[in-house]
């Protein structure tokens, strides 16, 4: 399980370093549509969607963290219960790609997403702490 999260990591980091600090975002995104497409994602997720969360991913992170990868992962977070809301969100801008992080508010803790799109509203990046 440990290595699933640092191969995670991994490509979160991969895919963030290399530029300057990250900037807001410019006009090739909109804060509502990634905003709803975050939203998606965690309630995929929280509901066992694995294959819908997949959709959504550029082809290589597609060939990364395939379904079943996906969902070993989420299963570290399951113990936390029910999902209440998102309780903080961030925009940002980094290597032409947005990157949203989203507080997430379960009944016995939160989870921290990293989310990361490409123009194209594909997710290229997702970490979960």
């Amino acid at each position: 399980m440990k290595k699933l999260f640092k191969f995670m990591a991994i490509i979160l980091c991969i895919m963030m370093l290399g530029g300057c600090g990250a900037k807001k975002l410019s006009s090739a995104y909109s804060e509502d549509k990634l905003k709803i497409a975050s939203e998606e994602i965690i309630s995929n997720l929280d509901n066992e969607k694995y294959d819908d969360v997949v959709a959504k991913f550029d082809s290589v992170l597609k060939d990364k963290l395939p379904a079943s990868k996906l969902k070993e992962a989420w299963g570290n977070f399951k113990n936390l219960g029910k999902y209440d809301s998102i309780s903080n969100i961030a925009f940002q801008e980094k290597n032409n790609n947005a990157v949203v992080v989203a507080t997430a508010k379960y009944e016995k803790g939160k989870i921290i997403f990293t989310l990361s799109f490409n123009k194209d509203m594909k997710l290229n990046g997702i970490f979960m702490r």
